[in-house]
């Protein structure tokens, strides 16, 4: 089983530290050993390593925190006429906790409403750190507002918590939680679906049982905390779905530049890291997700939620 993303940023947080570590002692042996030239100049170098991992940590710091909203659409010919222009906001990864408190969370919340969403869509993950984010992150959730309804998958940071808990804390919010089952949302006489799978490290995701009362002609999302369930789950039922949804990368965290993310919390690598993809006829979306585990850094991996316009075309 490959590691969830709280490993991976903590061996990516460890690995860091190490190498920041490595200057600054550098420069303490420097400063004991006969002033020469070379010794000068290897205490340069130290210096400029020690300053460069400083501006790295503080402009990753920053990023943490710069949350971006992203906005597409999607047209599909199964779209009902009725939800032509409706706004589906998708949330993942917010990891309420140590790197994630109160403020920040309804801050959160205050910015999926006022985006105005007829549907929420909750991506997994809500908790991190096991500093009992449930009691930050449950009671805030209660306050989002969505026209149609408010939707919900576990991810395995919520079972590592205590999936009951999180069970309760979405009941309790007013959330439809989704574990390899299906509801339809309706806007006046039209419908359309939204399907969520359990997890892939902590249950048994299975789109087909999502999907059993999924007509081809309903418009029709599923959601799967991590991607890489999608690539068992879509090939099969990929003519039920008209969307794909999914989280738990974090986009990597910790990128060279964007360009690809030296550790990522999915075996397929920079297929499933983050962005839009288009497999099996289905347009997916792996985002980077709001939150932080182990480190509060990022970097070029934007904090991002999302505003997802449907279109009937």
């Amino acid at each position: 089983m490959f590691p969830g993303a709280a490993e991976i940023a903590g061996t990516r947080a460890a690995q860091f530290g190490a190498q920041l570590a490595y200057p600054v002692l550098a420069m303490s042996f420097l400063s004991r050993i006969p002033d020469t030239p070379v010794v000068r100049a290897l205490r340069l170098v130290a210096i400029v390593l020690v300053l460069l991992a400083a501006a790295f940590i503080l402009v990753a710091a920053a990023e943490a925190k710069r949350l971006h909203v992203d906005h597409r659409e999607i047209v599909s010919e199964t779209l009902p006429a009725e939800f032509d222009g409706a706004k589906l906001v998708f949330v993942a990864d917010i990891h309420a906790g140590p790197n994630l408190r109160r403020d920040r969370m309804k801050a959160l919340v205050d910015q999926v409403n006022a985006l105005d969403p007829d549907i929420i869509v909750l991506g997994g993950d809500y908790v991190g750190g096991k500093a009992d984010g449930a009691s930050v992150f449950y009671p805030a959730i209660a306050d989002l507002n969505a026209t149609l309804g408010t939707f919900a998958v576990l991810g395995n940071h919520d079972a590592w918590e205590g999936a009951d808990k999180a069970r309760a804390g979405l009941s309790k919010a007013g959330i439809t939680l989704l574990e390899n089952e299906s509801v339809r949302v309706r806007k006046g006489d039209a419908e359309i679906v939204v399907a969520g799978l359990e997890d892939l490290y902590t249950g048994a995701p299975d789109a087909a049982i999502a999907g059993r009362n999924v007509d081809p002609s309903d418009f029709a999302v599923l959601v799967s905390h991590n991607p890489d369930a999608l690539d068992g789950q879509l090939p099969d039922t990929a003519d039920l779905w008209d969307l794909a949804l999914a989280g738990h990368t974090h986009g990597g965290q910790i990128t060279f530049f964007g360009v690809f993310a030296p550790m990522v919390a999915t075996q397929f690598g920079e297929r499933f890291r983050s962005g839009w993809k288009h497999e099996d006829g289905v347009p997916i979306l792996v985002t980077n997700g709001v939150g932080t585990v182990t480190a509060p850094l990022r970097f070029f991996a934007r904090p991002e939620l999302h505003v997802i316009t449907l279109r009937r075309g």
